[in-house]
């Protein structure tokens, strides 16, 4: 959690210029919706980072849909694939098999569950005082999620007086 925490801090740093453009952009937002800002940040593509709406996260990430989140719950409570991937077949039957089919050969990182728990997150940090902006990271083999305070980004691009 500690080396987490701390590669988000130099994303920070890195990332600096677009953190300040996205949080301008969403302390000048009035309410919390799927539209509201977020910036979505690349480490291995710097120069490609992108603030996005919360609810076009699932266009940037690769995504499972909604029929395979049953899936990825049972796996996440310890059940190996093959258990998780029978029980979800006897319960949700042909909506499952095509769904399952048309991940054929990708590698999503996410789940619909992970792009909802994003928007909750979103719409947390833009209740607090001050306002957070919600930050994700595509690793390229994982995805994170993380708050930043617009404060901290507003008082640190002034320079301080001289």
């Amino acid at each position: 959690m500690d080396d987490l925490r701390a590669r988000h801090e130099r994303l920070l740093e890195t990332h600096h210029g677009a953190l300040c453009l996205a949080a301008d952009r969403l302390l000048k937002e009035a309410a919390w919706s799927l539209a509201t800002t977020a910036l979505l940040l690349r480490p291995d593509h710097p120069d490609r980072s992108q603030v996005v709406a919360v609810g076009d996260l699932g266009r940037w990430i690769e995504h499972l849909g909604p029929d395979l989140d049953a899936f990825v719950r049972l796996r996440r409570q310890g059940l190996t694939p093959e258990e998780a991937y029978a029980r979800c077949r006897s319960l949700e039957g042909e909506t499952f098999l095509r769904s399952w089919s048309d991940l054929h050969g990708k590698q999503p990182l996410v789940s619909h569950d992970d792009l909802h728990s994003f928007a909750v997150l979103s719409q947390q940090g833009f209740a607090r005082t001050p306002r957070n902006m919600l930050v994700v990271v595509n690793w390229g083999d994982q995805v994170t999620a993380f708050l930043v305070s617009c404060d901290r980004l507003s008082r640190e691009a002034v320079p301080p007086p001289a």
